[in-house]
């Protein structure tokens, strides 16, 4: 299942949905880390000096520990990822597509103990059946998504993205640190699939996916570059710099959008 995630920009994110199975298995691997990082906690407690310490409020604290600091600090380090997410290439993300936000995290973990934890999981599940991108009532309220990550060659066509001639300074300076790897995915199907495209509709998505890209990375469209060939651009500043489904290093070559009159913009700076 996929779903589309509209930006701001009103950009169609068109992501594959992680499922309620498999989101249900991954939780599940995500609980039995939280018991052995209990049960290893509650042991060192012991050793180090329990005798001494209340037994209500170790086990208050190793709840506190157990539901919510693990859990949600494990998201924030990780980046919208847990053990189980990870196993099931899982992600969280913000409904607009871009990277899952601390806050976001908390809100998530907070509202877990009542459509996970407190109820079985049955609140998460009434949720996410009745949620078109299967949301348990911690998404909604955060506004994120669990989407499904292709893994690097399994039903993806490996790609290398070169910077278009005369813009290679122009790439190498180009800082796309802020371009989470789900919008370079969408990059990537874009250019993939303009030849498949009514010129009227590439151009126009193009505008639309560039001025998303742009104020994600707070950089200015250079005037004189067409959208698709700036997107270009971005897609393989972003596979060299940053990754990018492995960096695609299999070899390929990428779609060149057509070269528009004016020169190569001098700075990648604003």
């Amino acid at each position: 299942m996929r779903t589309g995630v509209v930006t701001p920009e009103a950009v169609l994110l068109d992501l594959p949905t992680a499922g309620i199975a498999t989101r249900a298995f991954a939780r599940v691997i995500d609980l039995v880390v939280q018991v052995v990082v209990a049960f290893a906690l509650g042991m060192l407690v012991v050793l180090v000096g329990g005798a001494s310490l209340s037994p209500t409020l170790v086990y208050l604290l190793l709840i506190v520990f157990t539901l919510l600091i693990w859990p949600i600090g494990m998201e924030i380090l990780w980046r919208g990822r847990s053990v189980g997410k990870r196993i099931f290439s899982l992600r969280v993300i913000s409904a607009d597509g871009s990277p899952v936000q601390a806050r976001q995290s908390v809100v998530r973990g907070l509202l877990a103990l009542i459509d996970i934890y407190f109820s079985f999981g049955f609140v998460a599940l009434l949720s996410a059946m009745f949620s078109p991108a299967t949301q348990r009532l911690g998404d909604l309220a955060a506004s994120t998504v669990v989407v499904r990550q292709r893994r690097s060659g399994a039903g993806e066509t490996p790609v290398v993205f070169f910077a278009p001639a005369g813009f290679e300074s122009y790439v190498s300076e180009l800082d796309v640190s802020a371009l989470s790897e789900e919008q370079f995915s969408l990059i990537r199907e874009f250019l993939l699939r303009v030849g498949d495209l009514d010129p009227r509709v590439r151009s126009h998505e193009a505008m639309e996916l560039a001025e998303a890209v742009r104020q994600r990375i707070h950089h200015e469209l250079p005037a004189s570059v067409d959208p698709e060939l700036w997107l270009v651009c971005v897609a393989a500043a972003f596979q060299w710099q940053v990754g990018g489904l492995l960096r695609e290093v299999s070899l390929g070559n990428a779609p060149v959008a057509p070269v528009v009159a004016g020169a190569p913009p001098r700075s990648a700076h604003r």
